[in-house]
């Protein structure tokens, strides 16, 4: 006898009977936002293809499976819109105007740079305007950039006390991810520290503050930076 060497292809799913239960269950997924696919991936599932052919031969599961895919896409859609609004009304607000600096939001916003947490972060939150009206107020108001540049002295400071602690705490078989958060922590700090340690007053010649800017939009996206001498 000999044994053959091709190797066995793997077996198609068999069709599986309609289920009413199985059925209501696929068209609420559908509607809860999930694909298809996703839905008859599992073996215990019926196919893909066994559900479009449910849905040709029973009327009844072919209407709900579409009403489930149009409730689907309207919440799709719904989604977007609601981020949309969400990005223009963050636009609206009074501070989202360079114009309307004001005191109290600055303090606000250096206190939490200096516990640590990233500007992307604090500016996404409710209570805060969007980063490209802090970067305006930044070039706009002295006293402001005086108190950020100094929060970003203690977030550097703070984050190399972090690596620190990462790397005199890290066991044996934590040593590759500590190491990890170790470099990404020195490497933040190090990018904080050259504005850190330069004197507020120190004149800047032979330079010039770069911004990044959405001309779509408008909207400061980075900066400033400063390119020239001590940079």
């Amino acid at each position: 006898m000999h044994e053959s060497t091709e190797t066995e292809r793997p077996r198609k799913r068999a069709a599986t009977p309609f289920c009413e239960a199985t059925a209501a269950q696929i068209c609420s997924r559908v509607a809860a936002g999930e694909s298809l696919r996703a839905i008859c991936k599992p073996r215990d599932m019926p196919g893909a293809a066994t559900v479009h052919r449910w849905a040709a031969v029973r009327p009844a599961f072919g209407t709900a499976l579409r009403q489930a895919q149009a409730a689907a896409q309207a919440g799709r859609r719904d989604a977007y819109r609601a981020k949309a609004a969400d990005r223009a009304w963050k636009r609206a607000r009074p501070w989202a105007r360079p114009d309307a600096y004001r005191a109290e939001v600055g303090e606000e916003i250096c206190r939490r740079l200096a516990s640590g947490r990233s500007l992307l972060e604090i500016c996404g939150e409710d209570d805060m305007p969007v980063t490209g009206t802090v970067y305006e107020w930044l070039r706009g108001h002295d006293d402001f950039a005086a108190m950020y540049r100094q929060a970003r002295r203690m977030q550097a400071e703070m984050l190399a006390d972090l690596a620190w602690a990462i790397a005199r705490e890290a066991r044996e078989d934590e040593v590759k991810v500590a190491r990890l958060q170790f470099d990404v922590l020195r490497w933040r700090a190090a990018r904080l520290a050259p504005k850190a340690y330069r004197e507020e007053d120190e004149p800047r010649e032979g330079g010039l503050e770069v911004y990044l800017q959405d001309f779509t939009s408008g909207a400061i996206l980075a900066g400033p930076i400063w390119s020239g001498p001590g940079a």
